[in-house]
């Protein structure tokens, strides 16, 4: 049978709503108007039940029948406008698919009744407070992760941000009832990582099924600088007891340090200025294993593509290991204090002995300067003492993934004044942890006492890097360029093909002033080995000392200036300095990206000329000619996009990070001169253009970007290093240029 039909009844008046209702009112939480409460009464569950008796019969009529929704949406307002004003309403849409009677529904509808006394203030739930503390927590995470996500052509408003908040102290925002760690932990939450699909593990999973791709031969990863978590183990009482076997770089323990400890975590982060190592009751190492530089922070990977992929075709911790570090430390103290390179040979030695195989040797960043002085080291008497065929013995392959092999700019910049465009490596991490939250005077200390860092410090000098009258770099190469080239180069375009202009009726400056200084500043243009020379007076005895204990930064050219420096140890990372090792039977494969706008010089500009109130206010922007703060500083006014300068930074070809001229010439040009490589070692580069996704949502680049971090997520660059390890190396994998470094590389003076 079917139900028959709700009638409202149309001629419902204000005064007849308005009238007191007893216990089966639809209005949960009664009034009598004047702010009186009584108690709340179960709800309407019959149909058929009053809605008030003492309401005229004639108001509204609820009967066994369902409601059209205008029916309803009538109802709803008539009765609202019967309220007092001091009376909320909250609707809530109705279930219209089970047909809810009009009480039924009135009686859902949360009626909120306002009679506190105005002044009367309100007690807020521990709950509420704490959904206040998580967005605010939220909102936090959501700008780090902004400003993680931004690239560096927004350096500018990353400073802006740093002044602003530089006397910004999180632990006074924090709720007094609220513990720090609660409130990290809902910042921390945004950084979690996705589940994991199907295509996380391509292309080794096609590569496994389609060809067959097992594992060959044992890998050894070694990671770049900022990209091993380091974890504290200090037990004197002091304030990092408190975070013993947490890092204090790497995971949200960072950021929880920063925010909250900022002093103590500078004390870890720094090494003793005399001795390069630890400070008194400081212990800071290096994470272990795969997890140690896998993920910097949750969701931010560095190695866990790569590792994924190799598992993807059969790997696992059995045979590839992650050779981790103190990126910190300068070379000779990895040595010194943990034995690293004595632990590295060890490790070789025994996946020889067990797998009867050769060791790849995959570097990327710094770590493919870690591999090379390694080279060297093994086989030294002053060293491993394993003599000159060790290397041909242990080592099948070294794959070369984005080394800085003569060194990055942005390492100077950084030592000089404490600035660089957004860090030495990984800007994402660096931005958020040093720029914003310390001043350049703090940055440079910190920088300076990081062996580590300055072994990048650009090699070579005027010869490579060029003078004031011109740098063999010149120009630049932008993503369109490359990206037409690649298309020649794969007949997929005219050979006489050519991308826009970029630079108008505009020449791009000369990249051989290092430190180009602005008018007025009474300075002159500084080249490499002048910016050494402006380095050595501001840094100090102290850096001067340690730099000069560890390593070197020139140029040999004939065998005799070779056969004396290679054998000093300060020469080991230098490979213009110091031989391949004798080693025919190994190969080198170089992957690097290009066509990235990567910062290649800077202009700067000097304290005591510094006319903007805005800067001269600035921390860390004090005038102090005592060579221990920096008193120049890059002059972010200098900024023309048509030259290729970004804020104070000339930008040249690269990987975002690394420029052209340090990835690319002693692998298409060095290493090929009998000089560097006397056995004359196979050299294979490949070079990957940088093409960025078009989709938003892919903030790490997607499958072909060259980016110098991200390059460990590119497909093509992954399916490179497998075929490699699964002994497939013949299959295809050739030269493969697009950049003009064969153009920049005969210009190199050496």
């Amino acid at each position: 049978m079917a139900p028959k039909r709700r009638k409202i009844n149309k001629n419902a008046t204000k005064d007849n709503a308005s009238d007191k209702t007893d216990g089966n009112s639809p209005v949960n939480g009664n009034s009598n108007g004047h702010g009186n409460h009584t108690s709340h009464d179960k709800p309407l569950n019959n149909s058929n039940a009053s809605i008030n008796k003492s309401t005229d019969k004639d108001t509204l009529k609820v009967i066994n029948e369902p409601a059209t929704p205008d029916e309803i949406k009538e109802a709803i307002e008539k009765f609202s406008k019967s309220l007092d004003k001091d009376i909320k309403i909250n609707k809530r849409r109705p279930s219209l698919s089970r047909n809810p009677s009009v009480g039924e529904y009135l009686q859902r509808a949360l009626f909120v009744h306002n009679t506190e006394p105005k002044d009367h203030k309100k007690h807020v739930p521990l709950a509420t407070r704490r959904r206040v503390v998580l967005l605010l927590g939220i909102a936090i995470g959501m700008i780090l992760a902004t400003f993680l996500m931004r690239q560096s052509k927004d350096a500018a408003y990353i400073e802006a941000l740093s002044h602003y908040f530089q006397d910004f102290d999180l632990a006074s925002m924090v709720p007094s009832g609220m513990i720090p760690d609660e409130f990290i932990g809902n910042v921390s939450a945004l950084f979690k990582p996705e589940l994991l699909t199907e295509e996380e593990f391509y292309p080794g999973e096609a590569l496994r099924q389609e060809q067959g791709y097992k594992p060959k031969y044992p890998v050894t990863m070694v990671p770049g600088i900022v990209s091993t978590g380091l974890e504290s183990w200090s037990t004197t009482y002091n304030c990092s007891q408190k975070y013993f076997r947490k890092r204090m770089w790497g995971t949200t323990t960072m950021f929880k340090a920063v925010l909250l400890d900022k002093e103590c975590w500078i004390s870890n982060m720094r090494l003793d200025s005399d001795t390069g190592l630890d400070p008194e009751g400081i212990r800071l190492r290096a994470a272990q294993g795969l997890e140690a530089a896998d993920y910097l922070v949750p969701g931010y990977w560095v190695w866990a593509p790569i590792i994924k992929n190799l598992a993807a075709i059969g790997y696992d911790n059995n045979n590839m290991h992650l050779a981790a570090y103190d990126w910190r430390l300068s070379f000779a103290n990895l040595e010194t204090r943990d034995h690293y390179f004595s632990k590295l040979k060890a490790s070789l030695e025994l996946n020889l002995k067990v797998t009867g195989e050769k060791n790849v040797l995959v570097g990327h960043s710094m770590g493919s300067t870690v591999v090379f002085y390694f080279f060297k080291w093994v086989e030294s008497p002053l060293g491993g003492k394993g003599g000159p065929n060790w290397v041909n013995n242990h080592i099948h392959s070294f794959v070369n993934i984005a080394g800085p092999m003569l060194g990055v700019p942005k390492t100077l910049a950084a030592v000089l004044s404490g600035e660089v465009r957004d860090t030495a490596q990984l800007g994402v991490v660096s931005a958020y942890v040093l720029e914003k939250f310390f001043s350049r005077r703090e940055r440079a200390d910190l920088f300076r006492s990081w062996g580590g860092l300055s072994s990048m410090i650009p090699k070579g000098g005027n010869r490579v890097w060029g003078t004031v009258r011109g740098a063999p770099d010149d120009g630049t190469h932008d993503e369109e360029e490359t990206l037409v080239k690649e298309k020649i180069a794969n007949n997929e375009e005219s050979p006489n093909a050519t991308s826009k202009n970029k630079w108008g009726d505009h020449e791009s400056p000369s990249f051989g002033a290092m430190l180009a200084f602005a008018e007025g500043s009474k300075m002159k243009h500084h080249t490499m080995d002048e910016s050494m020379e402006l380095l050595s007076k501001m840094a100090g005895d102290d850096y001067n000392r340690m730099l000069g204990r560890n390593y070197t930064v020139g140029a040999s050219i004939t065998e005799a200036e070779m056969d004396k420096t290679e054998k000093l140890a300060t020469s080991w990372a230098n490979p213009l300095e110091t031989r391949l090792p004798k080693a025919p039977a190994m190969k080198i494969y170089c992957l690097y990206g290009v066509g990235k706008l990567t910062e290649r010089s800077y202009t700067y500009n000097r304290m005591s000329d510094l006319q903007s109130v805005i800067l001269d206010h600035r921390s860390g922007n004090v005038e102090d000619e005592s060579a221990q703060a920096p008193n120049i500083y890059i002059d972010t006014t200098a900024h023309d996009d048509k030259l290729g300068i970004s804020y104070g930074v000339h930008q040249g070809d690269g990987d975002g990070t690394v420029p052209l001229l340090s990835t690319g010439y002693m692998c298409v040009e060095g290493w090929n001169k009998k000089l560097y490589n006397p056995s004359g070692v196979k050299v294979i580069t490949r070079e990957f253009t940088h093409k960025s996704s078009p989709s938003p949502v892919d903030i790490r680049g997607g499958k072909r970007t060259a980016d110098h971090v991200d390059i460990l997520g590119n497909f093509q660059v992954t399916k490179d290093l497998l075929a490699i390890v699964a002994g497939r190396d013949g299959d295809g994998l050739t030269e493969q240029i697009y950049s003009k470094i064969r153009e920049y590389s005969a210009k190199v003076d050496l």
